[in-house]
């Protein structure tokens, strides 16, 4: 198996917790599928392992799967790399320039000792905010963990995706124009496209707002797929770790859906996925962000009448 060969190529051994190496890989990956069900090893007949060698075996693997991120995630860096996303998206959509999709999703865990009040959402409780950035391919091109009391917009706001793409756009020397397409949580600007939700049914931003949703989606089957594999950050599950336990094993995550998808792993619901209903979400600027919104929607309103009327 290719992943065990390059877990084995960086895992440091020690002899206190020594296991063979496709046995730590396995666990790991077991107990990142199945939900963090760890005392369920114990009694396991193939890899049988005490509880305490299955966290530490679990913490190390995870490490080391969290070091060829670089590999797994990277965001287009190259004119080439940003042509080929938004001609891959170009394939569905009039809209152009799109190189990637953005949208957030919450991982919950148990309340920390100390800074509870950073993790609390009044949604879901004590949790994580994960941003993911996509490619039109299932691909996670950026990944960004912050405390579950920020919100999808504040999360985007301070990212530095949204500073490379902004640089990207005040650069002379690149006058290609390139967007993250984001829900209506987000604040448009001159780098992310909004939907139009007050869009006349029938009219030009309408039609513009419609493919903006059905592109869109690909996110949203994304993280539909990224936690139906790997159960640990299933909504379901409930996570009993500190919160930079909790932010290590997102990212392993991330790591290993894409390279399932690198391996060509497909999953089987991956083209099945509804989009959801549009979000009337109210969204709250600050007095730094007006400016920013008007750029947005003008940028918007630029692309609807050159490329949808």
């Amino acid at each position: 198996m290719r992943l065990i060969g390059l877990v084995e190529n960086r895992l440091i051994r020690e002899r206190s917790t020594a296991i063979p190496t496709h046995l730590s890989v396995l666990i790991t990956l077991r107990f990142l599928a199945e939900g963090g069900l760890q005392k369920g090893f114990a009694q396991d007949f193939v890899h049988p392992v005490s509880q305490s060698t299955a966290s530490q075996c679990i913490a190390r693997v995870i490490d080391t799967i969290n070091h060829l991120a670089d590999d797994f995630i990277r965001f287009p860096g190259t004119e080439g790399q940003r042509e080929h996303n938004s001609n891959r998206f170009q394939r569905t959509t009039r809209i152009p320039g799109i190189i990637g999709a953005v949208d957030g999703f919450m991982v919950t865990f148990y309340r920390p000792t100390i800074n509870e009040e950073a993790f609390f959402n009044y949604r879901v409780g004590t949790s994580m905010n994960v941003q993911i950035i996509v490619d039109s391919d299932y691909n996670i091109l950026n990944i960004r963990v912050c405390p579950g009391s920020n919100n999808d917009r504040f999360v985007w706001q301070f990212s530095e995706a949204k500073e490379y793409m902004e640089d990207l756009r005040a650069d002379e020397n690149f006058p290609n124009r390139y967007y993250i397409i984001g829900d209506s949580g987000y604040t448009p600007s001159r780098v992310l496209l909004t939907p139009d939700l007050n869009a006349a049914e029938g009219s030009p931003a309408h039609v513009y707002t419609l493919e903006h949703v059905r592109t869109r989606c690909i996110v949203e089957r994304t993280i539909g797929i990224l936690t139906n594999v790997w159960l640990v950050i299933n909504r379901s599950r409930k996570l009993h770790y500190s919160p930079e336990a909790v932010v290590n094993i997102i990212h392993a995550c991330a790591v290993l859906h894409n390279f399932r998808r690198r391996q060509g792993i497909l999953d089987e619901n991956d083209h099945n996925f509804q989009p959801a209903e549009l979000r009337d979400d109210v969204n709250r600027r600050g007095r730094g962000e007006a400016a920013e919104y008007a750029a947005g929607i003008a940028e918007r309103n630029h692309i609807i009448t050159q490329h949808f009327m």
